[in-house]
């Protein structure tokens, strides 16, 4: 194991620089020798725990380095540049499947004149406990003996805020996208848990004194939150316990560190199953809004899309839910509580904090949240059924519409036919009277003049006076050579107008869309057509190619 980094000989450092705290500070309570240790708890697997001592490269020779969440976007550039606030590692000791632990220096900028000097020890369990630890050297002017609970809830503010920060920079993108779809996107303000571990307080009060809903409270409530109990642990040892922290005091607190970090794994499950519950009702509302719109889908037809979209985020939501919860329920079958210790301080603080009772409370929880999810999950498969019944009707309507405008279309299609039909019939009855009309020209019987010599004796006496219906019959001839031909004309003539070819050729690939609009201005443009919807815009541009 490598020892911490200690900057106990810069602690005056502290006092050089500026401090932009404007209040005038009324303090109550100081500690000695403040310890302390920020925990949470966020989803972790051996794969996990193996992914990141390979990134942190805790099995190479030169381990650690400096580390950013940030992408390279441009791998083959020489430079990488990325803002200031890089996260520098040193690995301390690990275990390639159970945990790492890492001394993390803070290299983020602070505000001009603000000293921070700043290393956090870092350890990071397999079963998803997380640990920042730290020992306060000094507070602006303050040194490690006289530590004000005032300006130690400052500085815890900061610690939580960087420590989110490093670990950002360290996570996974899957880590990261559950801790972003539990806080809602904000991961970045996510409570944690405080444990303060100092050598000695001032005053050292009875236990119920710190209770006092006066100054001595509303000091302690800043950085442990409202105060649930207080313990006195021996003659020397006082115990605060807080909604989101705990404050041990006393010259023994080395001693009972492990079961002070049993108490503190499991109370940050409890804080994160705190958060985890408040996002189901997010999630509760929003499939109550999926329901209302389905329920209403006829009043607004653009409810059908939405809904599909929220069914997909409550969809996503749903799962990462159901894995966070296993993750959750594995670390607690491997949490090991401690036996009871032989001493009496031992004895009484093994009986106030009651380790045993935590883990099957928080056990309890897991398996309610499971049935709250399993719940949702229903829930979510009834409104995607329900989806698929709308869209189900949505598409039989489409058919009977196209069903019924089919039948128009036959219906117009079979009057035309008639039309057409009766057209034909005109235009034969009309030829008709045109070759009729031409052979009337012919002799001129139509002029009201008589006949010409040629005609009596080409085509009266020879025809029409010496053989019955010859003439008549001639004409009938003429008619129906005269119609036919004139029908075969309309066909050839209808053949050549519909006598056009259409190709349609769809090309699934990228484009350069300036080019293709340098393209365009070649050609001359006839007709243009543009269709905008919701998710896709649409242009048609119509000319004619020459050959």
């Amino acid at each position: 194991e490598k020892p911490l980094t200690s900057n106990g000989h810069r602690a005056n450092e502290s006092a050089q620089g500026q401090s932009n705290i404007k209040d005038e500070l009324s303090e109550a309570v100081h500690l000695a020798e403040v310890n302390v240790l920020v925990g949470e708890w966020i989803p972790f697997g051996s794969n996990q725990i193996v992914a990141l001592n390979e990134r942190l490269g805790a099995m190479d020779r030169c381990q650690g380095g400096l580390f950013t969440a940030l992408v390279d976007k441009n791998p083959t550039d020489t430079q990488f540049k990325v803002p200031a606030g890089l996260t520098q590692v040193v690995i301390l000791d690990y275990d390639l499947v159970e945990c790492i632990n890492f001394e993390a220096e803070i290299n983020y900028p602070e505000e001009e004149g603000i000293v921070q000097i700043e290393n956090f020890g870092m350890h990071l369990n397999v079963d998803g406990t997380i640990l920042y630890g730290m020992r306060v050297e000094a507070i602006l002017d303050r040194k490690s003996d006289d530590v004000s609970l005032d300006l130690l809830a400052r500085l815890l503010v900061d610690v939580h805020q960087d420590s989110s920060k490093i670990i950002n920079d360290l996570l996974s993108a899957y880590q990261r996208g559950l801790l972003d779809m539990l806080f809602v996107g904000d991961k970045e303000n996510r409570g944690k848990y405080n444990m303060i571990i100092a050598d000695s307080i001032d005053p050292f009060l009875r236990g119920s004194q710190y209770m006092d809903r006066g100054d001595l409270e509303n000091e302690v409530k800043q950085v442990i939150g409202d105060v649930t109990n207080a313990h006195n642990i021996g003659k020397e040892d006082i115990l605060i316990i807080g909604r989101d922290g705990m404050l041990f005091a006393g010259p023994n607190s080395k001693k009972f560190e492990p079961v002070l970090l049993v108490y503190l794994s499991l109370l940050v499950r409890e804080m994160f199953i705190r958060n985890f519950f408040t996002r189901t009702f997010v999630l509760d509302d929003l499939l109550k809004k999926i329901r209302t719109l389905i329920m209403e889908h006829e009043k607004d037809p653009n409810h059908i899309p939405a809904v599909r979209e929220m069914l997909n985020n409550a969809s996503r939501d749903v799962i990462l839910l159901q894995e966070i919860l296993s993750y959750l329920s594995e670390s607690l079958d491997d949490l090991q509580v401690p036996e009871r210790p032989i001493d009496q301080a031992g004895r009484e603080l093994h009986e106030i904090l009651n380790c045993q009772r935590m883990k099957r409370d928080v056990s309890l929880r897991v398996q309610d949240m499971m049935k709250l999810v399993e719940g949702a999950s229903h829930e979510l498969t009834n409104l995607s059924q329900m989806t698929d019944v709308i869209n189900t009707k949505q598409l039989e309507d489409v058919f009977k519409s196209v069903e019924s405008n089919t039948k128009y279309l036959v219906d117009a299609s079979a009057a035309n036919e008639r039309a057409s039909a009766s057209l034909e019939v005109m235009q034969v009855i009309l030829a008709g009277s045109f070759a009729f009309d031409i052979i009337d020209r012919i002799s001129g019987g139509t002029l009201n003049v008589d006949p010409p010599e040629w005609v009596n004796s080409m085509i009266v006496e020879p025809i029409i006076a010496k053989v019955p219906f010859l003439w008549f019959g001639l004409n009938i001839a003429w008619l129906l050579v005269f119609c036919y031909g004139l029908i075969r004309l309309m066909r050839y003539l209808a053949e050549r107008a519909s006598g056009v070819l259409t190709l349609r050729i769809k090309i699934n690939s990228k484009i350069n869309v300036s080019a293709l609009e340098t393209y365009l201005q070649t050609k001359p443009i006839e007709v243009t057509d543009a269709i905008s919807e919701p998710n896709i815009d649409l242009k048609k541009v119509t000319w004619t190619e020459m050959d």
